[in-house]
C-alpha cells in the first residue's frame, strides 16, 4: 500500500488534517480485495461538510470504500478497542 499511503496522506493534508491513523484490516496488513480502508482523523475545526468531500475523494483515489471517523466522534469504548491497532498516517 505504499503509493496508496502517500495518496491518502496528500489528500488528508489538502483538507487540513494534521493527525490521522489507519485502523482495521489495512493497519494490521490483513486486508483482502474486499476490505475497506478505516481511517480516524482529527479534522480542523472549520471542516464541517468538507468531511464528506474528504471521504469521497479518498474513495475515488483509492478505489475502495473508506470508513472515515473523527477522534471527536467516537465513544471511549470504540477508541479503546482500536487503539492497539492504530498506525499513524500523519
Amino acid at each position: 500500500m505504499p503509493n496508496t499511503h502517500k495518496t491518502i496522506q496528500l489528500i488528508l493534508r489538502k483538507y487540513g488534517v494534521a493527525h490521522a491513523s489507519l485502523f482495521g484490516s489495512f493497519a494490521a496488513n490483513a486486508q483482502t480485495t474486499a476490505s475497506d480502508i478505516d481511517i480516524i482523523i482529527r479534522p480542523p475545526e472549520s471542516m464541517g461538510l468538507e468531511f464528506v468531500a474528504l471521504q469521497q475523494e479518498l474513495e475515488s483515489a483509492t478505489g475502495r470504500q473508506v470508513d472515515l471517523v473523527s477522534f471527536n466522534g467516537v465513544s471511549d469504548y470504540f477508541m479503546e478497542s482500536i487503539k492497539p491497532t492504530l498506525k499513524p498516517l500523519l
